[in-house]
């Protein structure tokens, strides 16, 4: 195969540049496209026509595993989002309702006290409502 650079006439012919993969046909004379530092193979007709049929065999061996692969590809995919999904969800479950407002507020017996000092001093609603819901929303406490 003779070889020419970009911006060199060249007479009718295939031509064919191994660094873009890149086949130019030319039906007249006629000026390769590209740069001077591009290289253009000529190819004969007779190497052409030769390596069409293997490229077609090629081509139709290969199909098949391109299809697998892109399944392949599309099942990876789908799972990969099914376990990212499935990890947010369980950092979800498994993380604790924690409020730092009513943590262990009534989570311990109070200590005996004497009541006889206490007669003037009114209940404690703030303590009562955070107890009731405490227990209503933490069903460990029961």
């Amino acid at each position: 195969m003779t070889t020419y650079k970009g911006t060199q006439s060249v007479e009718p012919g295939l031509y064919l540049n191994l660094k873009r993969f890149k086949m130019e046909s030319f039906e007249k004379a006629g000026v390769l496209p590209g740069a001077e530092g591009e290289t253009y193979r000529r190819v004969p007709i007779v190497v052409m026509l030769a390596t069409a049929p293997l490229l077609g065999l090629a081509f139709v061996m290969f199909l098949p595993l391109i299809g697998f692969a892109m399944v392949a590809r599309l099942l990876g995919t789908k799972a990969a989002e099914l376990g990212a999904r499935a990890t947010v969800e369980v950092a979800r479950v498994v993380r604790p309702g924690w409020a730092p407002s009513m943590a262990f507020l009534s989570r311990f017996t109070p200590a005996k006290r004497d009541t006889s000092a206490d007669t003037a001093v009114a209940p404690d609603t703030w303590t009562k409502d955070v107890e009731k819901k405490l227990n209503e929303t933490d069903d460990h406490a029961r």
